[in-house]
């Protein structure tokens, strides 16, 4: 009879709060011989606190205790048979060179400066290093419901006047002169509130789907997926888009990260470790 880890359902609800999108097959695990492998303990399934050197039920839930296997705790990261693998759901997806691309969201004003209609906005810093001269800002008004307006961004000085580290805002106003058929309605657009998208991307680099990064202690961290083994490994990212993350350093392409189930594997790696003597 096959035996299975099973992971702590709290933790895997908590995980299956995320939203995933991609649908990658699950990854390839192990067959138990669990006849040649040697158990550390006996762990409730529900309750991992709750651990006995033999089998039993456990006092709380009733459910069978689960045994713990020494070759699923040793080294970095956690080995997975393919029954764990499927309670989990996780999911995986390769490291590839792609563009990086993000949509910003602005707000403003319409405004005329030397005789000219514009939109000015305030940029967050995080924003400041997607924009350049010359991109195309898409704006809509509820002064004007159901009509879209374009403008150009204009060079200027986008140096950050703030003094404060904390704060969200960099304070940088960068003006957008109006195009096309805005500036026949500009009169009537004369400060008027407006919101902006602008769509941005960068150069091709190495990127991961966004939501197989962690945060490990304020540091970005992925779980590579070796077979049925899951190494976590601590990166470097670029450029953060809507869906996918620059990769500076930490990954190769052509490697597979976890996209689903990470935060379970990474719940179930802390509790291995802190259960080694």
């Amino acid at each position: 009879m096959k035996r299975t880890l099973i992971f702590v359902v709290l933790l895997a609800a908590l995980a299956g709060g995320w939203v995933w999108l991609d649908r990658q097959p699950a990854a390839a695990g192990a067959v138990d011989s669990s006849a040649e492998r040697k158990v550390l303990y006996y762990q409730s399934p529900m309750h991992p606190w709750i651990k006995s050197d033999k089998p039993g039920k456990c006092p709380i839930c009733g459910m069978n205790m689960v045994p713990i296997y020494a070759d699923a705790t040793t080294g970095t990261g956690l080995t997975l048979n393919a029954d764990s693998v499927e309670v989990a759901h996780i999911q995986t997806a390769p490291v590839t060179r792609q563009t990086i691309s993000r949509t910003i969201r602005v707000a403003g004003r319409i405004r005329s400066e030397s005789g000219s209609p514009g939109f000015r906005f305030t940029v967050y810093d995080h924003d400041l290093a997607w924009l350049k001269p010359g991109q195309t800002v898409e704006l809509s008004s509820s002064s004007f419901p159901g009509k879209i307006f374009h403008a150009v961004i204009q060079p200027g000085d986008w140096t950050s006047p703030r003094t404060n580290q904390l704060a969200a805002s960099s304070g940088i106003v960068i003006g957008a002169n109006l195009s096309g058929t805005a500036t026949q309605d500009s009169p009537a657009l004369e400060g008027a509130y407006a919101e902006g998208s602008i769509a941005v991307q960068t150069s091709e680099s190495l990127a991961v789907p966004r939501r197989a990064v962690l945060a490990a202690n304020g540091q970005p961290l992925v779980y590579v997926a070796v077979g049925n083994h899951y190494e976590p490994r601590q990166v470097t990212l670029g450029p953060v888009g809507d869906d996918f993350a620059a990769v500076v350093s930490g990954l190769h392409e052509g490697e597979w990260v976890v996209t689903s189930g990470n935060l379970t594997i990474d719940a179930e790696a802390q509790i291995s470790r802190a259960a080694k003597p």
